[in-house]
């Protein structure tokens, strides 16, 4: 994999963590006043969803190969937005 398909996965799964944010907070208002077992349900189809999303970015990538640096910087962009977001 080359330098400039690594740095597209990099930017790639920064902004996908910023949208990871705020599709969870979507996700928290939707289910707010639900009843447990539909919050479960509802928590399990979103992760599935989001992470087949996940994949299937990267798979139009780089053919779905996936790298722990990737998934940091995933991480990395759900705190940083969640940080700016509580100031």
């Amino acid at each position: 994999m080359n330098s400039y398909v690594q740095l597209t996965c990099l930017v790639i799964s920064f902004l996908y963590g910023i949208l990871l944010y705020f599709t969870n907070k979507l996700n928290e208002k939707i289910f707010k006043k639900k009843s447990f077992i539909i919050k479960i349900v509802g928590f399990v189809f979103y992760i599935n969803n989001m992470a087949l999303l996940y994949i299937l970015f990267l798979y139009k990538i780089n053919y779905g190969i996936l790298h722990i640096y990737f998934i940091m910087f995933m991480l990395l962009g759900y705190f940083l937005i969640s940080v700016k977001k509580r100031k």
